[in-house]
């Protein structure tokens, strides 16, 4: 009787064990990603561009050409630009040269103007400064 307790017991304990190495962690470090999703910190990490910003174009629309990513080789030439707040005015900086930093949204669709190649990435744009005036 005393065997077949502890071995009912044992069998429970190991079950507990197996089934516990086979769940997810919930700690608060853990950072586990869904197929085809992106974290969080990586979508909305802040981006930084240097560039011309045109102006707006008869889609009243803002594009930054000429757009160089900070640490990034192959960034993209152009980028479409919407100011996350009122307070982020574009117009301001119209044909000069400007540093924005923002939120990137690589899957943007957005009408590039006329000369760009497919869809610009949309950058939501939190802080702009001029960096030179003329483009």
């Amino acid at each position: 009787m005393n065997r077949t307790l502890g071995a009912v017991c044992t069998a429970i304990i190991m079950s507990a064990a197996m089934l516990g190495a086979q769940s997810p962690s919930h700690d608060s470090g853990s950072k586990s990603l869904e197929p085809g999703k992106s974290s969080a910190s990586a979508s909305t990490a802040a981006v930084t561009f240097t560039g011309c910003l045109s102006p707006r174009s008869k889609s009243d629309d803002v594009y930054l050409t000429s757009a160089k990513q900070k640490g990034v080789k192959d960034a993209p030439a152009i980028v479409k630009l919407v100011p996350a707040t009122k307070k982020v005015n574009l117009d301001t900086f119209a044909t000069q040269t400007v540093e924005v930093t923002g939120t990137l949204d690589q899957a943007g669709p957005s009408s590039a103007p006329a000369g760009a190649a497919g869809a610009a990435p949309v950058l939501t744009v939190t802080k702009i400064k001029a960096s030179a005036d003329g483009c």
